[in-house]
């Protein structure tokens, strides 16, 4: 009894605690092609003589989880999401953190917008920067419309560095003038945000 005593003590001591790779993350919102796009890079660190080796994201929303090394992520909905992300090292040794993401679209369109018909035809309003970072460039898109409803032409136009909370005026007139147009709707098409490591360009989808 005393020898199997000892053997247990010898073999704690010996192995003593795992030392887990320390999971953590930064968040910032990216549209590539939506006002709800986040970019997730990860800040990971692995124990000593160790590396990261896979990583697994779950965004809180019910869409599948992530395998890249730095994720990007469409949100349907605005809202509070508790995002979490798995890393796991060389040895096999699992590491976890979630943290509190709050969605929410990082460019406003001011809903008092405007559409002159006659000579030109143009759409002018106001966009507003709610991020906390810069914004390289945004994207704005006015669908103009018929009587009938139907979708005549996209005209768009590039906003480039917005600071955080800065308010800009735009004009957006389509294509081609046509004298069916009548009315309109604007939204914003894309944008890429300064996140430190920006992935994309925005770009105008005339087939959205």
């Amino acid at each position: 009894m005393l020898t199997v005593g000892v053997l247990a003590i010898t073999l704690s001591g010996c192995l003593g605690p795992i030392e887990r790779p320390v999971a953590d993350f930064t968040w910032c919102p990216n549209g590539y092609q939506g006002n709800l796009d986040y970019q997730f890079t990860s800040t990971s660190i692995a124990a000593q003589e160790t590396w990261i080796e896979s990583m697994v994201w779950e965004f809180d929303d019910g869409t599948p989880p992530s395998t890249t090394w730095d994720a990007w992520h469409r949100f349907e909905d605005e809202g509070c999401y508790h995002v979490t992300l798995t890393v796991t090292d060389s040895r096999g040794v699992p590491g976890t953190v979630t943290q509190v993401v709050d969605v929410f679209p990082a460019v406003e369109v001011f809903p008092n917008w405007q559409l002159t018909l006659g000579w030109p035809i143009r759409v002018t309003g106001i966009i507003a920067n709610r991020a906390d970072v810069r914004l390289d460039a945004v994207v704005v898109k006015a669908k103009f419309y018929d009587t009938y409803g139907v979708r005549i032409s996209d005209g768009t136009v590039t906003i480039d560095d917005m600071a955080p909370g800065e308010k800009v005026a735009y004009t957006i007139e389509p294509p081609e003038y046509s004298a069916r147009i009548f009315h309109a709707t604007v939204e914003i098409d894309s944008f890429v945000a300064d996140c430190g490591n920006p992935w994309v360009v925005p770009f105008a989808d005339d087939e959205t």
